[in-house]
């Protein structure tokens, strides 16, 4: 146990002015910086504030860092973490060094698994203390925008997306130990912002199929932590255009007929049950523990 917090210390040292450590704060603030121009700012020149803007207003930080957060920079996060981790040793080719150590080698990537897991929850941590922050300037700025922060709400979206993203960092981990490139990662972080775009608003009837593919997994689970007042969850805002418009049939040909009922479509065609959060949590758990026992393994190769 002493070798492994050794490794752990040592890995935690290569973080100093590493891009790894910049990218747990940069995107935070990329995040704060586009939820503020995009939804934010427009509100602090209101004299008055309707029932319907004020309800919105409310939980809308929560709803954005579910969505914008857990469908954009949250793949990308944690897409490039492991490969950054990796990158001293691929880049400079120590791992003969490394292994000529009296350290088991899987006690290295196991190390940094655990760093893996701190970076990303501190990351999630600065989301929320930024828009804790933003919240509390807007108010000195404009006392009619002074709404509640939603702390334990928002703790259980960011934990919920954590642990959600369990399988894909154990996974992309892997990934990073065997392949020296950071282009992969990347297009697999593209990948899951793509499907969490086009599929975050499809009505399947077996939704499990969904919310459990790894990709989908952390936005789906952020959700969970979101009371909705019907099985239908957050559509992530690109993902709208991949929606079905209401009150609309759309014949084989394509060709659309508007349709008209005194029933909600909602009522008239419910969606099905949402997958429940311990599914998903236990899931998430196994799965991720599965991935990181196999990268584990992988590590004790040897790579000369």
């Amino acid at each position: 146990m002493g070798t492994f917090f050794r490794l752990t210390a040592a890995e935690l040292l290569k973080l100093r002015r590493s891009m790894a450590l910049r990218m747990v704060w940069l995107l935070p603030l990329l995040f704060l910086a586009l939820e503020f121009l995009v939804f934010e700012q427009s509100a602090l020149s209101r004299r008055a504030l309707s029932p319907e803007f004020s309800t919105n207003y409310d939980t809308l930080q929560l709803q954005l860092a579910a969505t914008l957060w857990g469908g954009t920079f949250h793949p990308l996060l944690i897409a490039v973490l492991p490969a950054l981790l990796f990158r001293p040793e691929h880049r400079f080719k120590v791992w003969r060094h490394l292994h000529s150590m009296p350290v088991p080698r899987r006690g290295i990537f196991l190390a940094k698994a655990l760093v893996l897991a701190l970076l990303c929850a501190g990351s999630l941590a600065l989301v929320g203390a930024l828009l804790w922050a933003e919240r509390r300037l807007i108010a000195g700025f404009n006392p009619l925008l002074a709404f509640p922060f939603h702390g334990l709400d928002m703790v259980k979206v960011l934990g919920w997306l954590w642990l959600g993203s369990l399988p894909l960092l154990a996974l992309y981990l892997w990934v990073s130990d065997r392949i020296n490139s950071l282009a992969v990662p990347v297009v697999f972080g593209l990948l899951g912002m793509i499907l969490v775009i086009s599929l975050s608003g499809a009505d399947v009837p077996q939704p499990w199929k969904r919310d459990l593919n790894p990709w989908m997994l952390p936005y789906m689970s952020a959700q969970e932590a979101i009371h909705h007042d019907t099985f239908r969850q957050t559509v992530h805002e690109a993902g709208k255009l991949f929606q079905e418009e209401p009150n609309v049939i759309r014949l084989p040909n394509g060709k659309k007929i508007k349709t008209w009922q005194n029933v909600p479509d909602d009522v008239l065609f419910p969606p099905a049950a949402p997958t429940p959060a311990w599914v998903m949590g236990i899931f998430s758990l196994a799965a991720g523990a599965a991935l990181l026992g196999l990268g584990a393994i992988d590590a004790g190769r040897d790579r000369t």
